[in-house]
């Protein structure tokens, strides 16, 4: 095992321009950690990016393993890994894991785009269940946006076509 600095999908695979001769879906990136804290990191040349402090774990696409008190990640990864520290109170961090893998896409500037696999179950926040509990139930399969289709409304009054009947 290396022991770096910090954690990057490009950093673990010595790939410095992307990965632009990747021509299928690959898998580049295994990361699991405890992320205990998230600063914002800003640059001119690049997007700005999330630094995760704590303990985390990566292997490349070769199978090679490093260990890094940081990490950085793509989106969608940092931003769910951003919620999730933001939201913590247990003081002892977010643990989390995740597998990344690069898909060919010509219509994103750098001709590739990063797809990420959650590796541990996510469980929604208490107050994200009592929401989802209280919300109208999804519309019925098959019909169309407009359709006059009776909905219960979370009040318990009855919807038609998205309006309340009183």
């Amino acid at each position: 095992m290396q022991i770096a600095n910090k954690i990057t999908i490009g950093g673990i695979n010595s790939v410095r321009k992307g990965f632009k001769v990747v021509k299928e879906k690959t898998h580049v990136a295994r990361i699991i950690g405890i992320a205990r804290e998230a600063s914002l990191k800003t640059s001119e040349n690049m997007a700005d990016s999330w630094k995760f402090s704590g303990e985390f774990r990566a292997w490349n696409r070769e199978g090679e393993e490093v260990a890094a008190p940081t990490c950085y990640m793509p989106d969608p990864a940092q931003g769910l890994l951003k919620a999730a520290v933001d939201a913590d109170k247990s003081g002892a961090g977010v643990q989390f894991g995740f597998d990344f893998y690069v898909v060919p896409d010509e219509n994103v500037a750098i001709g590739y785009h990063y797809e990420i696999k959650p590796l541990m179950e996510s469980k929604p926040s208490d107050a994200l269940a009592a929401l989802s509990k209280s919300a109208a139930p999804l519309p019925q399969l098959g019909h169309k946006a407009g359709d006059d289709v009776e909905q219960p409304a979370p009040d318990g009054h009855k919807k038609n076509g998205g309006s309340a009947k009183k």
